[in-house]
């Protein structure tokens, strides 16, 4: 398993309970936590120390039972440590967005970063690239095994219940005006547009000041996805303006070049918008199993080494 961070501060024990509550019929663990019924009945009034115990019986219980997703007891700020040193280390890629329409952070090891932190919010720019999460809100950080059990196939993702999750949706695209959440200052009074994609879970946006593309984008304006693409695709691969994912969790906003019909995304920060992947309506790719409950924020996938 990907290693936590330092254990937990007293009172600060996470539930295992991932949103599935059913018990194994032949161990009689929950095929969600992997908690006995005793255990559950217990964990409100548990003191901490015995919920450090039950945590460490876990991983046994997990493998026993095929159980591939499953609760980490990192507290907000353990994942904040974890999302921070990821992104010092260079260590891996942060998606974010929706199945067949995401963005993705990462960063070379030589390549500079700026990283700030606040008690709920960790923020990281490039040149490339900019990133925000903002933890909390019900977060729970959970492990998703890969079917090959390898250390690099483990991700690492972030959710929120979807009782917590409240952003707008819009299904036509739509202009938003400036982007008054920009990470960087500088690009605030920059006019942030929404593909009207219809999903709860995450929007699509382009951000620009770029005075030639505002015809093709105000000419989109109103329009139900994907009927614009057609047109609106070759003003935007020609202007190159950022995008902008956001999710319950945050955003992150990519600079890179968007590649031609036919052509390779860049290495480094890029975006994928995939109309026959959105189509299957899923939040996490097929390799991912996450509980209905949920609404994943963010995926960090750890690099091959």
């Amino acid at each position: 398993m990907i290693s936590p961070p330092a254990p937990a501060t007293p009172n600060q024990v996470a539930s295992p309970c991932v949103g599935l509550c059913r018990l194994d019929d032949q161990t009689g663990f929950c095929l969600g936590c992997g908690r006995t019924g005793g255990e559950i009945a217990e964990w409100s009034r548990a003191p901490e120390e015995r919920r450090r115990t039950i945590w460490l019986s876990l991983p046994q219980r997990f493998q026993a039972l095929g159980i591939s997703t499953r609760r980490l007891p990192w507290t907000d700020a353990e994942v904040a440590d974890f999302v921070e040193h990821s992104i010092r280390d260079a260590s891996g890629t942060w998606v974010m967005g929706v199945y067949g329409a995401i963005g993705e952070f990462t960063r070379d090891a030589d390549e500079a970063v700026s990283v700030t932190r606040t008690s709920d919010v960790v923020e990281a720019v490039t040149d490339r690239a900019a990133l925000r999460l903002t933890l909390g809100n019900g977060l729970r950080a959970l492990e998703a095994e890969a079917e090959t059990g390898l250390p690099a196939d483990r991700r690492i993702v972030l959710a929120i219940l979807k009782e917590n999750l409240h952003l707008p949706v819009a299904t036509v695209f739509t202009s938003l005006g400036p982007d008054t959440r920009a990470i960087r200052a500088g690009d605030r009074s920059s006019r942030l547009y929404d593909f009207g994609l219809g999903r709860a879970a995450a929007r699509f946006c382009v951000r620009t000041a770029d005075a030639s593309l505002a015809p093709a984008l105000a000419a989109a304006v109103g329009q139900p996805w994907p009927g614009y693409l057609g047109t609106l695709a070759r003003a935007l691969i020609a202007a190159g303006p950022t995008r902008v994912i956001e999710t319950g969790l945050g955003r992150v906003e990519i600079d890179a070049p968007i590649p031609p019909p036919g052509g390779s995304s860049p290495p480094g920060p890029h975006t994928h918008l995939l109309p026959d992947h959105l189509a299957l309506y899923r939040e996490a790719p097929p390799a991912i199993g996450i509980p209905a409950a949920y609404s994943v924020g963010a995926i960090f996938y750890p690099n091959r080494r």
